[in-house]
């Protein structure tokens, strides 16, 4: 299961183009095309249940000194969206 990392900064990205935290998150069911970019984010190309289509560029939310759990496994990192467009 996807987790995302929403803070009052990239809420208002997604809100000043006219998208909620709800429909970038159903995004991520529609994708058509990602793309690593050189700085380690994704861009990827997606669309929403409307069937807006939309860029979102995001990255994984990931400590480095996170500690792995008693099987030795890290958490799925959460995903935070940097905007979406």
């Amino acid at each position: 299961m996807r987790r995302f990392k929403w803070i009052e900064w990239n809420r208002q990205k997604v809100a000043a183009h006219a998208l909620s935290p709800e429909e970038v998150e159903a995004a991520f069911d529609r994708v058509y095309d990602v793309q690593e970019r050189a700085d380690g984010s994704f861009k990827m190309d997606a669309e929403v249940p409307s069937g807006r289509r939309l860029w979102v560029v995001w990255r994984y939310d990931r400590e480095d000194d996170e500690i792995p759990d008693v099987f030795g496994d890290l958490a799925e990192p959460a995903i935070f969206v940097i905007t979406a467009y």
